[in-house]
């Protein structure tokens, strides 16, 4: 079986839970931007959640799959539309699960809260792992190329258990977040470097400041309510970093490590997102309000 790409947006990647344990490599662990969503649509479609997924930006994603699956779309709130083999369509939601007949396109809309979609195929997107793992890593360009009109990717076996049949994943949408004005609470665990901020810094964070133009897999800057500040202006010697790290340069505008993220770095890291914070802070726009919440770690 197989899914022939019709159209692929304005970014559509392979992703599965990445490759961790390669940093000594200079290569960092990438994988899903949101997993919970990338994990949600394995579930769905009864497929080992280490199998790989395709992750669509902001929509406009077409795929024709050449023999009857089992799909569902799941993160950026977005409408699915389905066209079968004799022309007529019909309209999803994000979250729900969907048989199609072979010869059916799908396509994923622009959504209308959040900005990533994850299209779980019952079975795995089937892509030769790159040291041990599917996703594409943007920094260092390993693993699978961005999709392209014409691509035909292949879907694989790695089935473990029974799909949802008229189930809708209730927990789909959870990061993506519609505009409401009012500020989105990303909490924080302190450390490593806390310690080189004041304590006022922590209140420059939790006030409300927005997601900047500057976003991607890499990272995501912070425009805050004032520059955060620090009590040396100095770099420290470059340090290895993770997923979720809030860095502060000496601008005092946090920028914030996604997936994609350099191995090491030599700016101050005041805390780092939780798992959950870390998924919902890669479905938002520039220009959401957001608030960084220190949360109670070891020692508080």
């Amino acid at each position: 079986m197989s899914l022939l790409v019709l159209r692929a947006g304005p970014a559509a990647l392979v992703q599965d839970l990445g490759r961790p344990g390669h940093a000594a490599l200079g290569v960092t662990a990438s994988g899903a931007a949101d997993r919970a969503a990338a994990a949600t649509a394995l579930r769905a479609v009864g497929t080992d959640p280490a199998a790989a997924v395709l992750e669509v930006l902001l929509g406009g994603l077409t795929v024709l799959t050449d023999e009857p699956a089992i799909v569902a779309v799941t993160g950026a709130e977005a409408l699915v539309v389905v066209v079968t083999p004799d022309g007529s369509r019909r309209t999803a939601a994000t979250g729900d699960v969907l048989r199609l007949d072979a010869g059916s396109t799908l396509e994923i809309g622009r959504p209308v809260a959040g900005v990533r979609s994850y299209l779980g195929v019952r079975g795995g997107i089937d892509v030769p792992p790159v040291l041990g793992s599917r996703s594409r890593d943007t920094l260092s360009g390993l693993g699978p190329a961005p999709l392209t009109a014409g691509d035909v990717l292949d879907v694989g076996d790695a089935v473990v258990g029974p799909w949802a049949d008229g189930w809708h994943a209730a927990v789909a949408g959870e990061g993506a977040v519609a505009d409401t004005g009012r500020p989105l609470d990303l909490d924080v665990i302190p450390g490593p470097r806390d310690d080189l901020f004041p304590p006022e810094a922590w209140d420059v964070l939790a006030a409300t400041g927005h997601v900047s133009g500057h976003a991607d897999r890499v990272g995501v800057r912070l425009d805050p309510a004032r520059p955060v500040p620090r009590l040396t202006r100095g770099e420290i010697p470059s340090e290895g970093m993770v997923r979720g790290a809030v860095q502060i340069p000496a601008d005092g505008c946090p920028v914030v490590f996604g997936p994609d993220h350099p191995v090491t770095g030599g700016y101050p890291v005041i805390g780092v997102l939780t798992s959950r914070s870390a998924d919902r802070i890669s479905q938002l726009l520039p220009g959401t309000p957001v608030r960084l919440r220190r949360t109670r770690g070891v020692g508080d």
